[in-house]
Formats: C-alpha cells, sequence, structure tokens
C-alpha cells in the first residue's frame, strides 16, 4: 500500500478502504489526468463490479473537508479551525492554504517550492517517526517492511514464536466490531498524525492474517445513536461536533483542543466508534457473546461530557457502559491501561457507584499528558472509592510493574466488586516502542492481563491508544487469542516490580484501603514494614552518633589555637571559648575537669555582672524616688 507520506512521491492518495466480512480491500487514487481512478486489491473480498470506475474530483466551490484533510473548521468561507501546535504536529491550515494544482491535485501553499529547494523528510510508517537510510531511528522499523504491517497473508508475516499456538476450542463466542468507515477520519498531512487510519488497518491485517478475524463473530458497527451518545455528553458538544466536521460555525464557544484535528468525516467517524463499542457491550451484557473486542477510532477516554480533547470526540468506554447496563448489567468495571489517564471516563462516572473507574498510567507527578489521575483522586459523592488510579510517577516501568498492580490492588477490589461485565479501554501507548509512551510493556503481559481479568467478568476490548503500529498490532491479538480460549504465552522479563512502581502501588493500597477490606491486610502489612523501616533508621542515625562521639574521644589532643579557632568558626561565645581553650595539650579528664573550672569562672564573671547591674539599677530607683519626695514637699510647702 501506499502511505500517506509518500503519497507526493508516488503519485497517489490514499483513500479510506472498504472492508468486507472476511477481508480487507485498500482503495488507491490513482492520478491521470486530473482523475482519481478507484483501483482495488485484497484477500478473500468480491469482486467489484468496475474496477475502472472513475472518481470525479470535488468542484471549485466544494469544501477541502470532503477530501479528508484534518483541519477543524474545513469550510469553504475560510473561518479559522483549530491546530496541532500544542501537541508538537505542526501547525493547522485554513481552506486558504489549499489550492488546486494544474494536475488536479490538491497541494498547500509553497509546497511546489519545498519540492524544488529539498527533499521532504521520510516518516516512518510504523510509528510516525523521521526515518534515515529507509530505517527508522525510533523504533527501528525498516521501510521495505511496510508491507506486512497491512497484509493480509499469514505467509507474509512473521509471528514470534510465543504467538505460534495451535487453535484450541474457544470458550464461546467472542464478538468482533470492526468498520473501515472509522478510517475516513484522517489529517491529510505530510508529517503523519500519530492517530492515523494506518491503526486500524494494521490491527485489522494481523487479525486477518493470524487467521483470528475468522474465528471471531463479525458484527455490525451501527452509529451511536442521539440518545446514546446524550446519555454521557452534552447535547451542546454533540452539535459543536456536527457543525464543525459538517463545515458550518457552531453556535456553542469552542469545545475542543488544539491537539485534536477534525474533517468532514469526523462526526460519522466518531459516532461509529462509540456506537461499535456499545454494540459489543450489549451482546456481551445480553449473554449473546461470550466476550468481545471493537477495532475502533478515534478513541474516546479523554473526552469529557463537555469537550473533546487528546484525539477523542466521544466517550467510547462510557457509552458501552451505559449501553451495557440498559441492556441488564448492573454493575460494570471500566480498566484503562492506556499509558495516558482516562480523564474524561473517571469525571463521566466519579460520583457514580454502580460503575468503577480503574487506570494503571504514566504521571510523572502531574507533569504527563493529561495531568489528572493522581493516587488520592477516588470520586465524589456516593462515587467515593469507586475512581483506582495507580500512577507511575516516570518512564520504563515494565511487565513486573503492571504484573504486580493487577493482582495486589486492582484485582482484589475487582472481585469485591464483583461486576456484570468488565470493559477494557486498551491503549497499547505503554507497549515496547511506542513514540509516546515510553514504557516496556510486551504483547505478553496484556495477554496475562486479559486472562486474569476474564476469572472476574466477561471482558469487552475497546481500542484506544497505541501508535507503533507492530506493538499495537501484536499486542492486541495476544489479548485476542486469550479470549479466544489460548493459554497464555510466557511473560518475559522480571515479574517485581521497580522501585518506582513498587512505591506507586504501596501508595494506592494505602489509599484504598478506606473503602476495601480485601486490601486491608496488604495495606497494614505496608504500614508495619514502614514503620519498621523508620526504627531502623532510628536505630541506624543512633548507631553513627555513638561512633562519631568514640571516634571524637579518640582525636588526638587539639592546640589551644586551633580549638579556639574552631569554636570561633562555630560562633561560641568568648567566655565559653576561652573555656574550650582551657582543655588543649591535657588528657581528656584533665580536659573535662579544666573546662567546667573555665565554666565555674564564666558563671562567677555573669553573676558579678549582674550583681553590678542590680545595685546600678536600685542605686538609680532610690535616686529617683527620693527627687520625686522632693518635689513632693515643695509642692505642699508652696501651697
Amino acid at each position: 500500500m501506499v502511505h500517506a507520506s509518500a503519497a507526493a512521491d508516488a503519485d497517489h492518495l490514499p483513500v479510506p478502504s472498504s472492508m468486507g466480512q472476511q477481508g480487507s480491500v485498500q482503495y488507491l487514487a490513482d492520478r491521470k489526468d486530473g482523475v482519481l481512478l478507484l483501483a482495488t486489491a485484497g484477500v478473500g473480498m468480491e469482486d467489484s463490479e468496475d474496477d475502472s470506475e472513475e472518481w470525479q474530483p470535488p468542484s471549485s466551490d466544494t469544501d477541502e473537508a470532503q477530501l479528508g484533510f484534518g483541519t477543524r473548521a474545513t469550510h469553504s468561507d475560510g473561518s479559522i479551525h483549530g491546530s496541532d501546535e500544542a501537541a508538537g504536529y505542526g501547525e493547522g491550515m485554513s481552506v486558504g492554504d489549499w489550492e488546486q494544482g494544474e494536475d488536479g491535485i490538491v497541494k498547500s501553499e509553497g509546497e511546489d517550492d519545498m519540492e524544488e529547494e529539498e527533499e521532504p523528510p521520510v516518516f516512518c510508517v510504523n510509528c510516525t517517526e523521521e526515518m534515515s537510510d529507509g530505517v527508522c531511528l525510533a523504533c527501528g522499523h525498516n521501510m521495505a517492511q511496510d508491507a506486512e504491517l497491512f497484509s493480509t497473508d499469514a505467509s507474509t508475516i512473521t509471528l514470534p514464536a510465543h504467538l505460534r499456538h495451535q487453535h484450541t476450542p474457544a470458550g464461546g463466542k467472542v464478538a468482533l466490531v470492526y468498520d473501515e468507515r472509522m478510517e475516513l477520519h484522517q489529517e491529510g498531512k505530510h508529517n503523519p498524525h500519530p492517530e492515523r487510519p494506518d491503526r486500524i488497518r494494521a490491527v485489522m491485517a494481523r487479525l486477518l492474517a493470524s487467521g483470528l478475524s475468522e474465528r471471531c463473530v463479525r458484527t455490525e458497527c451501527p452509529p451511536a445513536t442521539h440518545e446514546q451518545l446524550a446519555s454521557v455528553h452534552t447535547k451542546e458538544l454533540i452539535e459543536f461536533v456536527d457543525a464543525m466536521a459538517a463545515g458550518r460555525t457552531p453556535q456553542a464557544q469552542l469545545m475542543m483542543t488544539s491537539d485534536t484535528y477534525i474533517n468532514a468525516h469526523t462526526y460519522e467517524c466518531a459516532r461509529l466508534a462509540a456506537g461499535g463499542a456499545a454494540e459489543v457491550a450489549q451482546l456481551v451484557a445480553r449473554g449473546e457473546a461470550a466476550h468481545g473486542a471493537a477495532i475502533i477510532r478515534p478513541p474516546g477516554h479523554h473526552a469529557e461530557s463537555n469537550m473533546a480533547m487528546g484525539f477523542c470526540f466521544f466517550n467510547n468506554a462510557a457509552v458501552a457502559a451505559k449501553a451495557a447496563q440498559a441492556a441488564g448489567a448492573q454493575r460494570v468495571l471500566i480498566l484503562d491501561w492506556d499509558i495516558h489517564h482516562g480523564n474524561g471516563t473517571q469525571h463521566i462516572f466519579e460520583d457514580d457507584d454502580s460503575v468503577m473507574y480503574m487506570s494503571i498510567h504514566r504521571y510523572d507527578r502531574g507533569a504527563f499528558y493529561p495531568g489528572t489521575g493522581a493516587v488520592d483522586e477516588v470520586g465524589v459523592g456516593r462515587g467515593q472509592g469507586y475512581s483506582v488510579n495507580i500512577p507511575w510517577d516516570g518512564p520504563d516501568m515494565c511487565n513486573g510493574d503492571y504484573i504486580s498492580a493487577l493482582h495486589h490492588v486492582l484485582l482484589p477490589i475487582a472481585y469485591e466488586f464483583n461486576p456484570d461485565l468488565v470493559i477494557v479501554s486498551a491503549g497499547f501507548d505503554a507497549a515496547e516502542g511506542d513514540p509516546i509512551g515510553g514504557c516496556r510493556v510486551t504483547p505478553e503481559c496484556f495477554a496475562h492481563m486479559t486472562a486474569a481479568l476474564k476469572a472476574v467478568a466477561p471482558i469487552v476490548l475497546l481500542l484506544e491508544g497505541g501508535y507503533n503500529l507492530l506493538s499495537t498490532a501484536t499486542s492486541t491479538e495476544a489479548c485476542l487469542r486469550v479470549l479466544l480460549g489460548e493459554q497464555c504465552p510466557h511473560l518475559p522479563g522480571h515479574r517485581h516490580p521497580s522501585p518506582l512502581g513498587l512505591r506507586a502501588i504501596q501508595q494506592a493500597l494505602l489509599v484504598q484501603a478506606r473503602w476495601w477490606r480485601s486490601l486491608q491486610p496488604a495495606a497494614s502489612a505496608v504500614i508495619a514494614a514502614h514503620q519498621a523501616q523508620l526504627r531502623a533508621q532510628r536505630e541506624a542515625d543512633a548507631a553513627a552518633a555513638a561512633e562519631r562521639q568514640r571516634q571524637a574521644m579518640l582525636r588526638p589532643a587539639e592546640t589551644p589555637a586551633v580549638a579556639a579557632a574552631r569554636t570561633q568558626q562555630r560562633g561560641v561565645p568568648p567566655i565559653l571559648a576561652a573555656a574550650a581553650r582551657a582543655g588543649g595539650g591535657r588528657s581528656p579528664e584533665e580536659r573535662k575537669a579544666a573546662r567546667r573550672q573555665a565554666e565555674r569562672r564564666a558563671h562567677q564573671v555573669l553573676a558579678a555582672i549582674r550583681k553590678k547591674a542590680l545595685r546600678v539599677f536600685w542605686r538609680r530607683h532610690r535616686r529617683v524616688a527620693e527627687q520625686r519626695r522632693a518635689r513632693a514637699a515643695q509642692a505642699r510647702a508652696a501651697s
């Protein structure tokens, strides 16, 4: 396939793919004399009736939004849209920045000059970082392996040994939701945005090539209804996203942050993502499927009830939880293992005791996006204790940290909560090689966490983040294999937490033990260990002080000059300094006796000074009293 970053060089303009029940078809737009011709290539798909069907370019008054470019307000009146400057993805463009070239290709101003002056950089298809000599310096991906990322042919991909399992009998039907129309939401810039259509293309290609898609029950992906969206979002936000995507000026004020792009298809894609999440959650809640998975985008866990942010428009997990409750699930547990905290999901349910939100995420003391998810954020009102956060205060968290957090904190609470359904906000940007997450979790770890959650309640996996295509695809495959009943692969690496991870787990235990009795023994053990550590520290300090005193007794005697200089540096009064000087050149007993004698002399001097001051005071007092009596006698005589 041709990636968006190479579109200009290959004279192709990517058009969203289309997928039937059994395979994937990738459409590419070939430029010939200003007319885009659709060509198909796929596996196990129905043949197109007319492979040479012409696609007519838009008329001059057609909005650029119809081409799928990622601007916020992409309507023809040139109104301003948001940019990606805050996230570092380049400046946004207004409609006036685009023009129709002589060859019929839509280009930005100055693009021809840039091509003449220097060759544009090539970006990695796998992780969007810049490449050098065909190799990505960030993830090590080779440009020659691009085709493998999206291939649906099992012979063209290399499966790791631990994922080459024999197909074991499934433990029940697993519903799989996917719709290729969600690929229409794209930014369309040369430097690809991390949240791009290639993410779900690569995941579905992996599932098709490994045969997992055929073992699942493919389910339709209906758009979310207005009622489903309104159950967790305000009417103003829904209308805002619809108006911005349609090119209308929204009546409400700006309800979207600058890191989030939008095009003409965004509203429908966001509805499909939320609707697909709701559909699979309802199927599992009604017992029509044992488990479910939704390969959806745009993601949703950052979306607040009244704000689109963090690449998210509608909160897919929240919509799914409400839909599951409408289908009969009384208690729903949402576990978010995306590297970013799901601020939107937590805030939507923070006062609801029927929906528990758990999150394992990077926090970095509030410096990591979105800056929420501290350990003491436990919910409000009757929802106190139903928000559980385990925040990492740094990168490089590994399998041992996640497995320890799951088994020591999350699983005991989950069993005590006893949910009817578990929804996993399955973001894979904590996976090794992700350009944003900075952690080193492997696909095997995600598989083990999925297996542990299967024992709690039926599971629904919803794709959230994950911006390394290979890591996201292999991690999704590992989780889906577990849902289909396969054994977990061997967990590589150490299984104990790092120092940062241990501290976060202990803090979460101490905070959550107030509400969950299953954590109280572990919290008591943490407190006892902390108290023992304090006692050991106090004993070590006392031993160090005794050793310093012993060493001082064994030091050679100081000369009077050295003793005077040392005491003067410490700010010792002159009288006590003289006492210290008196001890120079003698044995310890003699120095001690000399110091006591000098101190007695110092006290005698101070007593003499005090006595003299008192005499002066009383002498002056008597003189003043005599003068007062004399003036009184004169006054009586005069009268």
